[in-house]
């Protein structure tokens, strides 16, 4: 559905009807940000004061939180039929259906079917944009610019998913009749609409700290700066605030900036909020890990696994390293003692359990970096999870070097409307930052690999395997030779 959209200078009319203090800023556009919060008078804050100038207020009636799903499906007994039915699966996906609900709301006629209980936010989302330029938003032809990166395989997977989530939603809500009228009689609602309040929610969700994740109006257009200036709490009142930040002295017409927090790589960033601060971006790519073609175990070993099969490099103050509980786990098969049964419990149901030598570590299978400790060939399955990951680093960086030039693109697609220039600058800085984090990758890789090749359990085991796979060679030319005969 083409949302409606209403002209930022009316947001104050709306902050004084649902009680929402605006002190000393003001909403306006940014040019390149979208909306942002300007000050309109000179402030300042000394590092140790009580005076802390207080930019905005915000009811807790109007914090969108799981809790207030909850508070409007006691109020809207339409929706709580549909949340009984569909939600109930995580608070993002239970916001998005009370956002989506909103967004159909808003943009319904006086005059068609009665029902469904109007809010603050069925005004506020004409506020929201109606572009993200979150990933999963992107064009097919701004996602080919994401082959080789980390997000390539992460945007896909989220599109199936919201693709899964929204089918599934109109299957059940087809079912109810007050829904199947507004959602899906005059195709109102289509997969796109999920893509955006899911984007919506994504982009502008808070921790908060007594509600939890949350969305909270008119805050949510505060901007991200490494640097920034205020920063937000809920006071006594359970009110969510705005404050001016310890230090900081700003002049009229600044913008209010906070910060998203400097733990996110770039494509987290992207993913989640559709731009990269290189400023705050934590220097990190985390890639999926599969399991080896021709292990029979594999299967196995995802099901049971509990944890991510991925692998995280991450790069601080020049020094790189890497995490992967999984790769440890990839690495081992039966020969090593790794070992699957099926057992049933007291209550009849049969489960599969992993064992390590004879032990049982169902429930530790992130822990097989600990658990090959001790072990005579532990340093060779170190080696096997440095071989495997070298393998998928290089596989990785040959993606990127062959992926889209951006280079070459032709201008006249960003001019054209085809491809969003702000997605090439963004897939620009991605491509940037993973190439050169994978390449300080391949080199610590090298590194390890050419240590654990030296350790002298290392060198006899190699040494063993080749003198039986040179007389395994023999005794085969020597049947060959009997056969011949």
């Amino acid at each position: 559905m083409a949302t409606s959209k209403l002209p930022v200078d009316t947001l104050p009319t709306w902050a004084m009807f649902n009680d929402v203090d605006l002190i000393d800023v003001e909403a306006r556009e940014i040019p390149g940000c979208g909306l942002g919060l300007l000050v309109n008078k000179e402030l300042s804050r000394e590092e140790e004061t009580f005076d802390i100038p207080t930019l905005l207020r915000i009811p807790h009636e109007l914090v969108l939180s799981a809790e207030a799903v909850e508070s409007y499906a006691k109020v809207d007994k339409n929706f709580r039929q549909l949340l009984d039915a569909c939600g109930h699966k995580s608070t993002r996906h239970d916001i998005c259906l009370f956002l989506l609900t909103q967004m159909v709301l808003s943009d319904r006629p006086k005059t068609t079917m009665k029902g469904g209980v109007s809010t603050p936010w069925t005004e506020y989302v004409k506020f929201l944009p109606p572009q993200v330029p979150v990933t999963t938003l992107w064009t097919e032809q701004e996602r080919e610019m994401l082959v080789g990166t980390s997000l390539e395989s992460a945007t896909a997977a989220k599109i199936v998913t919201l693709t899964d989530e929204f089918d599934e939603l109109r299957e059940t809500s087809e079912a109810l009749p007050f829904w199947n009228e507004l959602f899906w009689e005059s195709d109102k609602v289509s997969l796109i609409d999920w893509a955006r309040v899911d984007a919506w929610f994504r982009s502008r969700c808070l921790e908060l700290p007594k509600s939890g994740e949350a969305m909270v109006p008119v805050l949510d257009l505060a901007n991200h700066s490494a640097q920034a200036n205020a920063y937000y709490e809920e006071n006594s009142k359970d009110e969510v605030v705005l404050l001016l930040r310890p230090g900081c002295r700003v002049l009229s017409g600044d913008e209010m900036t906070i910060s998203y927090g400097d733990a996110k790589s770039g494509a987290e960033m992207l993913f989640s909020y559709g731009f990269i601060d290189p400023a705050s971006a934590a220097d990190r790519i985390t890639l999926p890990l599969a399991p080896l073609e021709d292990d029979p175990l594999g299967k196995a070993k995802l099901h049971i696994f509990g944890g991510a099969p991925s692998v995280e490099f991450d790069r601080t103050n020049g020094t790189l390293s890497w995490k992967s509980p999984f790769a440890y786990f990839l690495c081992l098969n039966e020969e090593d003692g790794l070992d699957f049964r099926v057992l049933q419990d007291t209550g009849g149901s049969r489960e599969l359990k992993v064992f390590w030598q004879e032990e049982e570590v169902t429930d530790t299978t992130t822990s097989f970096e600990q658990h090959i400790d001790g072990h005579p060939l532990a340093q060779i399955f170190r080696l096997r999870v440095v071989t495997v990951l070298q393998d998928l680093v290089a596989g990785q960086l040959e993606r990127l070097a062959t992926g889209m030039s951006l280079d070459d693109l032709d201008a006249s697609l960003s001019e054209g409307g085809l491809i969003c220039g702000a997605c090439i600058t963004a897939a620009a800085t991605l491509r940037e930052q993973e190439t050169s984090l994978l390449e300080a990758a391949m080199k610590t890789l090298e590194d390890q690999k050419t240590q654990l090749l030296a350790d002298e359990n290392v060198v006899a085991y190699l040494g063993s395997m080749e003198v039986a796979q040179n007389e395994l060679v023999e005794a085969e030319a020597s049947n060959d030779e009997e056969d011949f005969s």
